[in-house]
Formats: structure tokens, C-alpha cells, sequence
């Protein structure tokens, strides 16, 4: 194998091993492969080379993690940043549409997307289905091919084909959510005894139970039954506390807050990050919920102006080092205010313009990095 062909079966080596294949504080292996990482994106990205010599690093100059150039995830708006060219790209993943139209949606352009694969799947599995048994799953989204460009799709498919059984469905389509239709799939399940996982996005969720308040519905569901929201609900339906949604989810579906996952992630990355309170709960160990970092990840909570690392407990913005974006960017710097605890972080948050200036200036530097070298 060549140096890219190690490197990359060295990362899925790790995936492989699972979530907790390593000790949090052993960081030998990560800074290794992310070191090389670095040298890899370094060499064969030429934008991310210009952007890192405006900072006057190299990989000679950066001697761990830590100190490897973070990208904003806004300039993944404004041109491709891969290792390779654009056009080889197995599927390119773009954000959601903004208030300033669909061509300042960012994308990830993807080489392999099985190594998105690598990384999505112990981690699933780990968060939200730590007895490995398989269940109807009731999807609260668009079909993967009818959202071909959206990550979120296409992780809500593969978990149907890892984990779910053959009554799994969805109950989202271009009409909207068919609320009949998953409140008749709640009612056999409660009526055969049959634990179920629901899977969606906060908004179609928030949905869902105002529809139940208007119909007098509400479940217990089985024991074993489970719930994975994302995202947020602004400018779709009303907004709600995440406390009062775990409350709602409880009182009109019957699942505890100790089963109820919320997944963090991005397009701009190939992880994502989920609550410790189910497998917390599985393992009968309490303890805060938070956002659970895997081993092939790292997370730091940095200054919104200077990007400099904060400590523990103190609010900033979260940037990520993820070598399962390999043959993209490796680190990346969101717009997203945090706080690391223990072996992982809460998000706490958008920033707001003022915060977001140090970024600003970040995404300039990438499109000076871009004219000057006419990219």
C-alpha cells in the first residue's frame, strides 16, 4: 500500500475497533494519524496549503494536534476543499438551503463514501443501540433518494439497514409527515408489546406531538422503545426547551429522557456526535448528559476572537478534528458555542455576529489563499 491507502486503513482500523477501543487520555494514536493527516491534506490541497502558510505553519512547524489550522465551516460555501479533484467525488453532501439562497449552500465533496460509513456506524450503534436488537424503525424524514445530497438521509437509511426490522418505514414524504399513519404504528406496537426506535428531525418531532395534543392521542410504548432527534425547529414550528421537549416525549410517547438521543453533526463533517444517556442507561451508570467524542475525534472549545484553546468549563466555540474527513479538511472551526465536559462537550448554541468576527476573517483568508494562487 501506498502512504494514502495506510493512512486511510489505519483510520477505518480505529473505527473498527469501536467508541471505546482506546483510553480518552491516550492520545498517541490520534496525534499520529492526524499529524499525518495534516501532511497528507497539506500536500494535496493547495487552498488549505496557502491558507496554512498565511499562519505560518507547515507540517514541519506543527508538532501536535492541537496546533493544526482549523478551517471555518462557512468556507465550505464558497469552494471544494478536497484533497482530490471535485468531479471524482462519489457524492458531494450540501447543507441546507439559507435565507440567501440555495447557492450559498456549503458542500462536502465525499471520495469514499464507505469511509463516512466507517465512522457513522460504531457510533450509532454504541449511542442508540447498545443491545444490538433489531426493531421497527419509524423514520421522521425524507427517503435517501429523495434527499440524494443530504448526509442526514443517507444515515437514517443505512441505520434502517444495520438495525432496523422489516416493519420499519417512513412516515415523511414530499406531503409532509403522515401523522395517521405513525400514530397507528404506535398503537401496534403498544398493542404487541413491540419496543420501537423513532428517528427524525426536532421540527417533524415538535410536529408530531402538537398533532397529538390536537387528536388526544398519547402512548406508553414498551419498554426498550427509543427516540434520536437532530437539528432545531426555528422557522419551521414553534421553538421549545430541549428540557420541555424531553418532558413532552415522556408524557405523550412514554419514552424516558435516559432513551431520548439527540445526534450533533454537520455536513461539513463525516462524524457526528450523540448523547451519553442511553448507553448511560443501558450500562445502569448515571451520569450528566453530554456529547460523546469518539477516539477517531477531537473536540476543543476555543476564544471567538484569537481561536486560542479554552479550559474545561469555560464557553466558546467548538472546533473539531475528525480524520474521518480524510480527503477534505481535518480540522474545522464552527459557529457553534460550547463547553468541553468530561469525555466530551455540550453545545450551547449558535454565536452571535459579534462572536462570529474571528471567523469572518478565517473565511477571507481562504479566498485570499484561493486568488493568490488563482484557485
Amino acid at each position: 500500500m501506498n502512504e494514502i491507502e495506510t493512512l486511510d486503513f489505519e483510520i477505518r482500523a480505529l473505527m473498527q475497533a469501536g467508541v471505546r477501543s482506546i483510553d480518552p487520555a491516550d492520545d498517541s494514536l490520534f496525534n499520529d494519524l492526524a499529524l499525518r493527516t495534516f501532511r497528507y491534506q497539506w500536500q494535496h490541497n493547495l487552498v488549505y496549503q496557502r491558507y496554512c502558510e498565511r499562519r505560518m505553519l507547515s507540517p514541519e512547524r506543527v508538532k501536535h494536534w492541537t496546533e493544526i489550522p482549523a478551517v471555518p465551516t462557512t468556507a465550505f460555501k464558497h469552494l471544494p476543499l478536497t484533497t482530490f479533484p471535485p468531479d471524482e467525488a462519489q457524492v458531494v453532501y450540501r447543507t441546507s438551503g439559507t435565507t440567501q439562497g440555495s447557492e450559498q449552500r456549503g458542500s462536502h465533496y465525499i471520495r469514499d463514501r464507505s469511509l463516512y460509513e466507517a465512522s457513522l456506524r460504531p457510533n450509532l450503534a454504541y449511542h442508540l443501540f447498545p443491545d444490538a436488537k433489531r426493531m421497527p424503525i419509524y423514520v421522521l424524514f425524507w427517503q435517501a433518494h429523495e434527499l440524494p445530497q443530504s448526509s442526514l438521509a443517507h444515515m437514517l437509511s443505512d441505520a434502517i439497514e444495520q438495525h432496523g426490522s422489516p416493519e420499519s418505514r417512513y412516515v415523511f414524504s414530499a406531503e409532509g409527515l403522515d401523522s395517521a399513519t405513525l400514530a397507528a404504528a404506535l398503537d401496534a406496537a403498544v398493542a404487541n408489546n413491540q419496543p420501537i426506535c423513532l428517528m427524525g428531525v426536532m421540527y417533524t418531532f415538535v410536529y408530531f406531538l402538537d398533532w397529538c395534543a390536537e387528536h388526544g392521542k398519547r402512548w406508553q410504548l414498551p419498554k426498550g422503545s427509543r427516540l434520536m432527534d437532530t437539528g432545531g425547529s426555528k422557522g419551521k414550528v414553534r421553538d421549545i426547551a430541549r428540557n420541555d421537549l424531553y418532558a413532552l416525549y415522556s408524557e405523550v410517547l412514554g419514552i424516558p429522557s435516559t432513551m431520548c438521543v439527540n445526534e450533533y453533526g454537520m455536513t461539513e463533517l463525516g462524524s457526528q456526535f450523540y448523547d451519553s444517556s442511553l448507553h448511560s442507561a443501558y450500562l445502569r451508570e448515571w451520569q450528566p448528559r453530554h456529547k460523546v467524542v469518539v477516539p477517531w475525534v477531537r473536540t476543543q472549545v476555543v476564544d471567538p476572537t484569537t481561536f486560542a484553546p479554552l479550559p474545561a468549563g469555560e464557553t466558546g466555540l467548538l472546533r473539531h478534528l475528525d480524520l474521518a474527513n480524510l480527503y477534505s479538511v481535518l480540522a474545522l472551526q464552527t459557529e457553534d458555542l460550547g463547553v468541553v465536559v468530561a469525555d466530551g462537550f455540550e453545545v450551547l448554541g449558535r454565536a452571535s455576529g459579534a462572536e462570529l468576527r474571528g471567523c469572518s476573517l478565517a473565511v477571507e483568508d481562504v479566498l485570499a489563499a484561493r486568488r493568490n494562487g488563482n484557485g
